[in-house]
């Protein structure tokens, strides 16, 4: 959690008088109780304990002409029967951008925290978890060209850390120019360079690299169709004089039949890593951010080596006055750039389903199915995971909750665990949903 001190300090800025008037904060606190048949998640004699918890979720937000911000996180508190650690785990996204000087200036900085595994191999037990955190923070130059593009050239610092993989410390610096030109309201084409220079604490298992992109970025919007897609070409020079290069595509394309409905599409063909994956996938890059749910461990462990990435999702999400439902399958296929590490291909798909009783009672389940495999291992891995919850709201801020979770995971290279977990608990938002 070294850098992560950083998004606090953002947050409680944000409190201050000069720019309450734009303050916003929502918050829910929940405690309760959770029977756990197999807390260390062991193939036998598993361990049944009570675990006592508590919580704390928030999102805070600042719009303004000065600063522009959000901050949402998490931390969770674990009482233990016996035999692990009591403690506290948490996840932040926040991402400030101060204007300096009016369309001339600014200063952003993003901070990602996150729960992780440890061993990639494992299954997800108290003792195969570390936080990680990535924080970029540099300054933003905007400028014209002309009476109708706009510019942005951009230098960020990079600093990312994990609890206990030591090797996916590392020191970044990187720098982007980017051009666009808004043709109307719904769309508009951009032109974007950037570098990134990457510099590990150990460079053992990932090597120290330049990386390059330059890729066009056009966007559109229409009454029932919306699309985004960057095309391009990456180039990665490593320290040792090998290099990587190959094309850059990523689509995301939606269709709504009806104002309830939307089909979605997502094609990725890049390089990537996981410092880069968590900076794209925090509160910066979301229409709205939402309260956490609870403290989730990532699917996969933090691995420092680049990758090629080819991966196709398709989402169908219905979302009806009382009933809501969502059918997610994904395949996905990565290649490590750096030896050491196993190449996988990833096939799964994600269930989600809602139903409102009544005004002040909502069923809610999902289930998840992957299958792994580690081609140079000749291995394979089945995940299986289900939930339901049963929610009661008493009042307009109070509400309990009743949810039971099973989880299965069939292994090649580990042995077969499964996992069942009931959790009662109370809680508290202080804004209603």
């Amino acid at each position: 959690m070294r850098t992560s001190l950083i998004a606090v300090a953002v947050a409680a800025a944000l409190a201050t008088p000069a720019v309450a008037q734009a303050f916003r904060i929502d918050y829910v606190v929940d405690a309760g109780v959770e029977h756990d048949d197999n807390v260390q998640l062991a193939a036998v004699d598993p361990d049944s304990q009570r675990i006592l918890r508590t919580g704390v979720g928030f999102v805070v937000t600042q719009e303004g002409s000065t600063v522009q911000a959000v901050v949402a996180g998490r931390g969770d508190y674990r009482n233990f029967d016996h035999g692990v650690d009591d403690g506290v785990e948490g996840v932040l996204s926040a991402y400030l951008n101060w204007v300096m000087i009016d369309e001339r200036l600014s200063f952003s900085i993003q901070d990602e925290l996150e729960l992780q595994a440890i061993d990639r191999f494992a299954a997800d037990s108290p003792d195969n978890r570390q936080q990680v955190n990535v924080l970029s923070l540099g300054p933003n130059f905007l400028f014209n060209i002309g009476d109708t593009l706009q510019g942005r050239a951009e230098a960020r610092y990079i600093d990312t850390h994990a609890e206990v993989t030591d090797e996916f410390d590392s020191n970044r610096i990187g720098a982007a120019v980017r051009v666009a030109k808004a043709f109307d309201a719904n769309s508009s084409l951009g032109l974007n360079a950037q570098w990134t220079d990457v510099d590990y604490d150990q460079d053992l298992s990932a090597r120290d690299h330049e990386r390059a992109d330059l890729y066009a970025h056009y966007i559109r919007a229409q009454a029932n169709t919306d699309y985004a897609i960057d095309v391009g070409y990456s180039r990665l020079d490593y320290a040792d004089g090998e290099r990587s290069s190959g094309p850059l595509l990523r689509l995301e394309a939606g269709w709504r039949p009806g104002e309830r409905s939307r089909l979605a599409l997502t094609l990725v063909d890049q390089f990537s890593d996981a410092a880069d994956t968590s900076l794209v996938e925090g509160v910066a890059g979301r229409v709205a951010a939402t309260i956490p749910e609870g403290v989730l461990v990532d699917d996969s462990a933090v691995i420092a080596s680049a990758y090629r990435e080819k991966r196709v999702t398709v989402a169908w999400a219905y979302s009806g006055e009382r009933l809501g439902w969502r059918v997610e399958p994904y395949a996905q296929r990565l290649r490590y750039l750096d030896a050491q590490q196993p190449d996988e291909d990833v096939e799964g798909v994600l269930l989600g389903f809602d139903y409102r009783f009544g005004a002040d009672v909502t069923l809610r389940a999902w289930a998840g199915s992957e299958r792994v495999e580690y081609t140079h291992l000749g291995a394979q891995e089945d995940t299986r995971r289900a939930g339901v919850t049963l929610e009661k709201q008493w009042t307009r801020h109070w509400s309990s909750a009743i949810s039971y979770t099973r989880y299965e995971r069939d292994s090649d290279l580990l042995d077969d665990v499964h996992q069942n977990v009931w959790y009662l608990w109370m809680s508290y938002r202080n804004r209603p949903r």
